[in-house]
């Protein structure tokens, strides 16, 4: 017969088995590289003082993805944003 201290040790065991096996998945398959990610890297820069930067960067890290009026969007705030100098 099985007790309940053999079960929980079964139980845990697979558990720590399925935590193991999934960090190794994780680790063979990383995420790919976004193809907005770089936008967003240097949107996040100005994000603190551009309300509608920071808006995109949270939409962006939710969803994953922007569309293209999105990125014309963002673009066109960046160059306000890089053009004007930054507070420090």
């Amino acid at each position: 017969m099985i007790t309940s201290t053999q079960l929980m040790i079964a139980v845990a065991a697979g558990l720590a088995l399925a935590f193991a096996f999934r960090l190794y998945r994780a680790s063979r398959n990383p995420k790919p590289i976004g193809k907005h990610d770089a936008l967003i890297k240097r949107a996040e820069l100005y994000a603190q003082h551009n309300a509608f930067l920071r808006k995109t960067c949270r939409d962006y890290r939710t969803t994953g993805r922007l569309s293209d009026r999105q990125v014309e969007a963002v673009e066109k705030a960046l160059r306000g944003a890089e053009a004007t100098p930054r507070k420090r």
